[in-house]
């Protein structure tokens, strides 16, 4: 075999090895993509289910408003908890609609965001739930008024009061203040760091350190 043969017995492989290369990254890609659209299902009927929790929840305390509607401290709990019920809900018909507007061809740092935004779902209902917590008297006055027939609010003394009152409103700051802190903007914190790992974990942190990344990037 001559050099110009050997040449072009080269060229024809080497053609053929990067053409076969493409076609098995493409064939990796469209690979992972299919399991990333398994597990985004999973997710989306996951919502769903979710949805369907807080509506059944939603239609439960308004049959117990409109059950014994009056101005008392078990109707106005029942009011406060139907309202976070409905954020919750919201949030789930949101989620649902992202997960099954995913575009695979948006550019890399706007479907980083969108993937960021569904796994931090669990994030934002752990948020959604310490909210609550200021409130915690709402479950109060309504366990009394189902179990033992009672409000409670009626047998509190000024004092009483005045103390949960306060209470709930400096719980509610801290609570806010907190809360706001936790997002992906402030990963590089150490506390939020170890908050976001142990609510929902490590994935979503590299995530939040990706995305943050492409945003330092762009600016």
């Amino acid at each position: 075999m001559n050099v110009d043969n050997f040449k072009s017995v080269w060229q024809q492989q080497s053609t053929g090895t990067h053409g076969a290369i493409e076609i098995n990254q493409a064939k990796l890609a469209e690979i992972k993509i299919n399991k990333q659209m398994k597990a985004l299902n999973k997710m989306k009927w996951a919502r769903i289910i979710e949805s369907f929790v807080f509506f059944v929840i939603i239609i439960m305390l308004w049959k117990y408003i409109a059950a014994g509607f009056t101005f008392s401290a078990p109707i106005i709990s029942a009011f406060i908890l139907t309202v976070f019920a409905i954020i919750g809900l919201a949030g789930n018909i949101g989620q649902i609609v992202l997960i099954s507007n995913i575009d695979y061809s948006k550019p890399i740092s706007q479907l980083q965001t969108d993937f960021y935004r569904v796994c931090a779902h669990k994030l934002q209902l752990t948020k959604l739930l310490l909210m609550s917590v200021p409130f915690y008297l709402a479950y109060v006055f309504i366990g009394f008024d189902l179990f033992f027939g009672i409000d409670l609010y009626q047998y509190l003394e000024q004092h009483m009061i005045w103390f949960y009152s306060l209470s709930s409103l400096l719980l509610f700051i801290v609570t806010v203040w907190l809360l706001a802190k936790l997002n992906y903007k402030n990963i590089s914190k150490e506390w939020v760091k170890a908050s976001i790992q142990f609510i929902v974990g490590k994935h979503l942190v590299n995530m939040a350190e990706i995305l943050n990344s492409f945003e330092q990037i762009e600016s």
